[in-house]
C-alpha cells in the first residue's frame, strides 16, 4: 500500500531545520567535554533548543519508518528506494531525537556522538551506492547530500570529547553547510512538486 502523499520534500526541510539547531547549539551551547555536560547558565537554551531538534527528529523517524513499510518498490527495484530515503531518515531522527533527550535532561552529548558516527557511517554506504548504481536522477549530487551530514556525524566526537571552541565551530560550520545543501535541494523539490499537472 502506497500513501496518497510523498512526503519527501517536507522531510528535507527537516533536515535543513536539523542542521541549522546542530549548528546553533555547538556555537551557543557552554558545554563542557570535560564533564560532559552543559553549564547551568546554558541549561535554559538546552531545553529550548531540545524542542525543536526533538520535533524534527521526531517527523523524520516516523516519515521514515512510513516509508520503509509502506513504499512498495521491491517488486520494481529490490527495495532500494525504501532502504535509501527511509533507513537513512530513520536513523538520522533516532539521533536527534538522542541529542534532543539528552538535552532536554541535562545529560551529556558524547554517548550520542557515537550513534552519529555509525548514521554517518550508514550514510556514507548510501552515498557510495548513489554512485556505484546511480540511483536518483542526479547521482552526483544525492551522493554529495548524503555525505555532507556524514562528515558533522565525525565532527561529532571531538567537538563533544575536547574543549576546544575551533572544533565545535567546525562542527558548526559543516551543520551550516549541510543546512544550506539541502535548502537549495528542498527548495527545488518541492517548487517541482507544487507544479501543478498539465491540462
Amino acid at each position: 500500500m502506497v500513501l496518497p502523499f510523498d512526503y519527501l520534500d517536507s522531510m528535507m526541510w527537516s533536515i535543513v531545520a536539523s542542521g541549522v539547531l546542530l549548528g546553533i547549539a555547538m556555537l551557543r551551547l557552554r558545554y563542557k567535554a570535560s564533564s560532559d555536560s552543559v553549564e547551568d547558565e546554558g541549561k535554559n537554551l538546552a531545553k529550548g533548543l531540545a524542542i525543536p531538534l526533538g520535533a524534527a527528529g521526531l517527523y523524520l523517524f516516523v516519515t521514515g519508518i512510513a516509508i520503509s513499510l509502506t513504499w512498495p518498490f521491491g517488486a520494481i527495484s529490490g527495495g532500494v528506494y525504501n532502504v535509501l530515503f527511509g533507513g537513512a531518515a530513520a536513523l538520522g531522527g533516532l539521533v536527534l531525537l538522542s541529542a534532543s533527550v539528552a538535552l532536554f535532561l541535562g545529560r551529556g552529548l558524547q554517548a550520542v556522538s557515537y550513534f552519529a558516527v555509525v548514521v554517518g557511517l550508514y550514510l556514507i554506504v548510501d552515498a557510495v551506492s548513489i554512485l556505484n548504481y546511480q540511483l536518483t536522477r542526479e547521482p552526483t549530487l544525492s551522493a554529495l547530500l548524503y555525505l555532507a551530514p556524514a562528515a558533522a556525524t565525525f565532527l561529532s566526537v571531538p567537538a563533544t570529547h575536547i574543549d576546544n571552541k575551533w572544533l565545535r565551530r567546525l562542527f558548526a560550520v559543516f551543520a551550516f553547510l549541510f543546512a544550506v545543501a539541502w535548502l537549495v535541494f528542498a527548495s527545488q523539490v518541492t517548487l517541482g512538486h507544487l507544479e501543478p499537472p498539465p491540462p
